[in-house]
């Protein structure tokens, strides 16, 4: 098996373009990368590309990310959710809505300590 095709398919959720090309940058020969930048997308691209994990901004333009989290839950209960948000509390949120998830790291973060996330729940 070559080293292409052990990479991990890691799913993006950001609205932000200045944060997606960093993410782009950073990750790209590290695993395969798919981007949404809506709620929406988001859901087309899990169907479409079975990811390995996703990473979930709260704050997207369609939706928040509570309510993606509740759908992504719905359709792939299994799948290793990182959620990267700007406000600290939202684990109290997540813990009472009883939305599993595989961690959150809060803005802003090293892109490093992103990519340790990752590869911890890969």
């Amino acid at each position: 098996m070559t080293q292409a095709e052990c990479r991990r398919r890691v799913l993006i959720v950001e609205d932000e373009p200045a944060l997606r090309l960093s993410y782009q940058r950073a990750f790209q020969r590290r695993y395969d990368l798919v981007f949404a930048s809506t709620g929406a997308e988001a859901m087309e691209q899990l169907e479409e590309h079975h990811p390995d994990v996703a990473v979930l901004d709260m704050r997207l333009p369609d939706t928040d990310g509570v309510e993606l989290l509740r759908r992504i839950r719905l359709s792939q209960p299994d799948l290793p959710v990182i959620i990267t948000t700007a406000y600290m509390s939202i684990e109290p949120q997540l813990k009472v809505l009883n939305l599993p998830h595989s961690g959150y790291i809060v803005k802003p973060f090293r892109l490093d300590e992103l990519g340790a996330r990752i590869d911890a729940v890969l």
